[in-house]
């Protein structure tokens, strides 16, 4: 398993853009790659990523399913695609923060090498 976070973003976005139903992919991302990703890891999104851990926990599962399975399965195709496409999102803005960082850096130390 990824350990760092953008990694195991990017995964789960390829990952949504895979072939098969949304809801299997959606489910697919989840499990494998953000289910023990925490709101606070992700401060620029994290109510977000909350609303979605909430909405993939909401359903009581028949017995021998799982809770993210049946709640998945309860959410509407659009409902899945909101989420999907956050996740995406969140990839998005991570990945930006992460270029603008290492430029900033590379920028000072340019300017330190220079000067």
């Amino acid at each position: 398993m990824l350990t760092d976070l953008s990694g195991r973003l990017e995964a789960a976005a390829l990952s949504l853009a895979g072939q098969g139903p949304i809801k299997e992919r959606l489910f697919s991302a989840y499990c494998t790659y953000l289910s023990d990703i925490q709101e606070s890891d992700l401060p620029a999104l994290g109510a977000e990523f909350a609303e979605m851990i909430q909405a993939l926990h909401r359903e009581h599962p028949l017995p021998g399913d799982d809770v993210v399975r049946a709640s998945v399965r309860k959410l509407s195709n659009k409902e899945a695609c909101y989420y999907a496409e956050l996740v995406v999102k969140l990839y998005g803005t991570l990945a930006g923060v992460q270029h603008q960082y290492a430029t900033s850096r590379s920028n000072v130390r340019a300017l330190v090498v220079g000067g």
